[in-house]
């Protein structure tokens, strides 16, 4: 697990105040029976469910980070956040690209033209983190954060370094990656093929963590984020658990019931085997939500809030073989 990466420099536990999640079916927190073929639903529906309101002017992609976002700080009460320094942090892997692309075909068209001013907000990178911030009364760090499919690691771990050095008290972390028609095109996008990725529909969500540093306040911890080229084992897993204060006690993570596994989209069911071997319980979260850059987020908030008195590693590959594990663990 150990590499010259930054990111293996070790991190405290942060204690998860809330999450929450969305995936294709467009319900807060809740599973529901989707096809592909129906893909992308309305979201008006579901930011009038959140915000209570239609958002104007506002892009999909932008309304589900809003939407995600919201869903998640509607767990905790707004004395609770209230006062304290918030930040930030969007992951994405493929962004707006519903917006973007349209911005960009009327500026390069023949002869030159003139977007609307609408077109170019929406278009603007940190324009979805910006309005989930304006709607939040957010006024710490806002960042965006790209990196294919280990993009919600990437945020994530970002989120734990502004906390350690104490420039915010609390950090909403997200994934949003949103369903582009056709299939073919999104598959294309995401550079997926059947011997890179399992046989999975597209999918899209937008889920969300509260993290803090209040240990009479959670659901669960974030124990550890690494990433490397090192193949990520059990042992060393287990390893890195007994090493950390406040992880899963001993008697709790002893059997199978107890040490959850959620593998990312690329990697492959004969993987799976060593896992289960010492004592794993594979939890592949991906048909509730489909396959989309940032599902991790999906699969974490997922196991805190329907999976307690658990250690949990959500382990991810990289298309260029980069390797990421989230360590945690559920009340």
């Amino acid at each position: 697990m150990n590499s010259d990466n930054k990111q293996n420099e070790s991190q405290t536990p942060v204690p998860v105040i809330a999450a929450s999640y969305i995936g294709p079916s467009l319900m807060p927190n809740r599973d529901a029976l989707w096809e592909e073929s129906e893909l992308p639903l309305n979201a008006d529906a579901l930011v009038h469910e959140v915000m209570g309101q239609p958002m104007r002017r506002a892009g999909r992609f932008i309304k589900m980070v809003a939407c995600g976002g919201l869903s998640c700080l509607q767990q905790v009460s707004l004395d609770y956040l209230k006062g304290k320094k918030t930040g930030i942090f969007l992951a994405t892997g493929l962004g707006n690209v519903d917006e973007i692309l349209p911005f960009i075909t009327e500026v390069f068209k023949h002869g030159g033209g003139f977007p609307s001013p609408n077109q170019f907000a929406n278009s603007v990178s940190n324009a979805a983190a910006f309005v989930l911030a304006r709607i939040c009364d957010v006024t710490g760090t806002v960042l965006t954060v790209s990196q294919e499919e280990l993009s919600f690691e990437s945020a994530l771990w970002l989120a734990q370094t502004y906390l350690d050095s104490g420039q915010i008290e609390l950090a909403l972390v997200g994934g949003c990656d949103i369903f582009t028609p056709t299939v073919e095109e999104y598959r294309e996008r995401v550079n997926l093929c059947c011997k890179n990725s399992r046989e999975l529909p597209m999918g899209e969500g937008s889920s969300w963590l509260l993290l803090g540093r209040d240990e009479n306040k959670n659901i669960g911890k974030i124990l550890a984020v690494d990433s490397g080229e090192k193949i990520i084992i059990p042992e060393d897993i287990l390893k890195l658990n007994n090493s950390l204060s406040g992880s899963v006690p001993r008697e709790k993570a002893v059997g199978g019931r107890s040490r959850i596994l959620l593998p990312g989209f690329r990697v492959k069911k004969t993987d799976f085997n060593l896992w289960e071997q010492k004592g794993w319980n594979i939890y592949d979260y991906l048909p509730c939500c489909g396959i989309h850059s940032t599902a991790a987020a999906f699969g974490i908030a997922h196991v805190l809030r329907e999976k307690p008195s658990a250690l949990f590693a959500h382990y991810n590959v990289q298309i260029s073989g980069r390797q990421a594990l989230i360590l945690g663990s559920t009340k």
